[in-house]
């Protein structure tokens, strides 16, 4: 064997320096996510959290850090399945992988999984939130799970040729049509960025229950999802960025700034002005701000919701991957993983290739378009 592996602790993890190109893999955001949900206890984060935090060294070098906790899920009511996955994929995740410190060798997945089956008791091994990059693809299969909408702001000049060239004419029209209407019935509307303090978490707040008119869940109703957001901010370079009709703040959008990328964490509007789509504004004057403070990346976060890809021509794909010890328990539900894990592929598959046939229309319908001005142009 090349390579030796090895358990350490949480806070040895804390001691370790390294680079991630993703929040959730930073030793802070994994410890925090730990402490806020280890008793946590449902069927989604799990019971019985335990966390496998693993060192892989060549010789006396650090190469790689693998987090992973295992947990315990009921099935098919009294079914009770140990999993092993990336330590903070359930729930609020942003992307996961082997952390790399060190180039790895072609052999080192294999080692590493080989290990894995002989030191940790398991069932079901489910690795979510993969970038398409991803080593892990050397051993297993992998199926599309998830989708994060992006702005590379620092491919266009400035926010009017992206404005043009990315934002469909349609879309333009109901910017222009719903801000008319908000000063013809007297508003005067206003944007505001703020530091994420007690003052505007009281107004996110107020905005962010009126979800619970359309049947969405409210975020803040839950306190330990508030307490570890709040540590995200903390930990993290992180704005709000509110629009307000006359004073009153009436939708707003949160972010962190990441290695050069800033990333949507939180949005939400008041649903009393839903005619006005104030939320829309808001992400709007957000991807305006990007432009005036030179980001180079804006991204959505994870999630494929339809509204994201008003803004935006590109999506970062995710994948996960999964694998089985062989036993009677794993054996038996076997046939149930495999089929949400293919009809999951399906629908996220679907959902990519809509907006991507979307993308390829709506830039066909521009060129004609230009084309007609040019030829306009010259007859004139």
């Amino acid at each position: 064997m090349m390579y030796s592996f090895s358990l350490i602790t949480l806070e040895d993890l804390l001691e370790i320096e390294y680079a991630s190109p993703f929040p959730g893999s930073q030793a802070s955001w994994i410890v925090d996510w730990y402490q806020t949900f280890k008793k946590h206890n449902d069927n989604h984060f799990g019971a019985n959290k335990k966390p496998y935090i693993i060192t892989a060294y060549e010789g006396n070098k650090l190469v790689a850090v693998v987090p992973l906790m295992r947990l315990t899920r009921i099935h098919f009511k009294y079914f009770k399945l140990q999993f092993l996955e990336f330590l903070g994929q359930q729930w609020s995740g942003m992307g996961h992988d082997i952390i790399i410190i060190r180039k790895l060798e072609t052999g080192f997945i294999e080692e590493l999984f080989n290990w894995i089956k002989s030191n940790i008791s398991y069932d079901f091994l489910f690795l979510k939130y993969l970038p398409a990059s991803s080593r892990l693809k050397s051993k297993f299969r992998f199926y599309r799970y998830a989708g994060a909408p992006f702005i590379q702001i620092s491919s266009f000049s400035d926010y009017e040729t992206f404005r043009i060239n990315v934002y469909s004419r349609k879309f333009r029209e109901d910017l222009r049509r719903t801000y008319r209407k908000i000063e013809r019935d007297g508003f005067a509307m206003e944007v505001e960025q703020h530091d994420i303090d007690e003052n505007s978490l009281e107004a996110m707040k107020s905005i962010s229950a009126s979800k619970t008119t359309d049947g969405k869940s409210d975020m803040y109703e839950n306190k330990l999802k508030e307490n570890f957001h709040l540590k995200i901010y903390k930990q993290n370079l992180s704005k709000v960025v509110f629009i307000k009709l006359n004073g009153v703040a009436v939708a707003y959008g949160t972010f962190i700034d990441v290695r050069g990328q800033r990333i949507g964490v939180d949005a939400a509007f008041d649903r009393k002005y839903r005619k006005y789509s104030v939320g829309i504004h808001c992400v709007d004057q957000i991807i305006r701000i990007g432009f005036e403070e030179n980001v180079r990346k804006l991204s959505f976060g994870l999630g494929m919701d339809i509204y994201k890809f008003q803004f935006t021509n590109s999506i970062e794909e995710f994948f996960m991957c999964y694998d089985f010890k062989i036993r009677l328990k794993s054996l038996l539900a076997l046939p149930y993983f495999h089929y949400r894990i293919k009809k999951m592929n399906q629908h996220v598959s679907s959902v990519i290739q809509k907006n991507k046939q979307q993308i390829k229309t709506e830039a066909k319908n521009k060129k004609c378009s230009n084309s007609k001005k040019n030829v306009q142009s010259v007859e004139m």
